[in-house]
């Protein structure tokens, strides 16, 4: 098996975002050390042709730059049988990989951060991904990293060994519903619907991946390693993508404030295996911190007008952070 890691990006009609997701990837350490696979879905409709064309043109002009494989798909696969396919292939082939889409723009560290990350938890079971976008960031951490029982789907990498544990049809499904304790994990101590979410995805619903990706990873208490400072920006909050509003609920600032380096040569992760429960609630705050508060709604229907409000939200933050349909 390759010692290389490969790295997979993912596009499909945004030729704008994908340039721009390039060109920050072409400028990130240790790109020496990675096979890149660009991966192109096909159009979903006559429309959607052109702007595929644009997209693949891009990834053509950039592909020599990195020494770039390009994978076109002749039909229309959709993100998640995208991805699934992309990642179980160079699992198999390379034991690992990394995974972005085009509207992510990663900072000089994130190649980095991603190979030295891979390479520390390789045979660490209890750690089945690495994340590269952090919500809620602790101010105490003395490493360069830390662990949540939490997954993310934007820009993020794992090994075969984890990947194989990801199912179309969740396992022991009806054993989940009866785990109060696991629920609670699942919706990030009711912040987020997300098991609501995941009854839509086996109802046919939506074709989100991440949620059968997260139901996978917590079913087994699997952890996920991130930075204690952001490496990926994400612009898919432009109203441009297929998952994603045009809501950037992130704060995340802008693109450029992402271009800078971090973090040293040397990384500092964390030798315990285990999750500070101060940091889960952090992530948890920040999830209620975007929920609508009633103050300033009129008293007459007031209530009404926040479920009505948060249902909408919810459901915007939940789609966003597992991608459906």
């Amino acid at each position: 098996m390759s010692s290389r890691t490969p790295v997979a990006l993912f596009t499909y009609n945004r030729a704008e975002h994908t340039e721009r997701a390039l060109d920050a990837l072409c400028r990130a350490r240790r790109i020496e050390d990675c096979d890149f696979y660009f991966y192109s879905d096909g159009p979903r409709t006559e429309t959607a042709l052109t702007s595929v064309e644009a997209t693949r043109e891009v990834l053509c002009r950039w592909a020599p730059r990195l020494n770039a494989t390009i994978v076109e798909r002749r039909s229309n696969l959709g993100l998640a049988k995208s991805i699934y396919t992309g990642v179980s292939d160079l699992c198999d082939r390379y034991g690992r990989v990394v995974v972005i889409e085009d509207d992510l723009v990663v900072s000089p560290d994130f190649l980095h951060f991603m190979i030295e990350s891979l390479d520390r938890y390789e045979n660490e079971p209890s750690v089945m991904q690495v994340g590269g976008l952090t919500l809620s960031p602790p101010s105490d951490l003395e490493a360069d990293a830390f662990l949540l029982p939490v997954t993310t789907t934007w820009g993020w990498a794992t090994w075969k060994r984890a990947w194989q544990h990801f199912a179309w049809v969740p396992e022991d499904l009806d054993e989940a519903r009866r785990d109060e304790a696991w629920r609670q994990l699942f919706d990030i101590n009711g912040t987020c619907t997300f098991s609501a979410m995941l009854e839509d995805r086996i109802a046919g619903n939506n074709d989100s991946w991440g949620i059968l990706w997260w139901y996978a990873v917590s079913r087994r208490r699997g952890l996920v390693l991130y930075p204690r400072h952001s490496l990926v920006w994400n612009g898919g909050f432009d109203g441009s993508g297929i998952h994603c509003g045009d809501d950037d609920f992130l704060q995340q600032g802008e693109a450029t404030d992402y271009a800078q380096s971090k973090f040293d040569t040397k990384l500092l992760l964390p030798s315990a295996l285990g999750y500070d429960v101060q940091h889960l609630k952090l992530l948890e705050e920040f999830f209620r911190s975007l929920q609508p508060k009633a103050e300033g709604l009129p008293q007459t229907g007031a209530k009404v007008a926040l479920r009505t409000i948060a249902r909408k939200l919810k459901a915007t933050l939940r789609n966003a952070i597992f991608q459906t349909t």
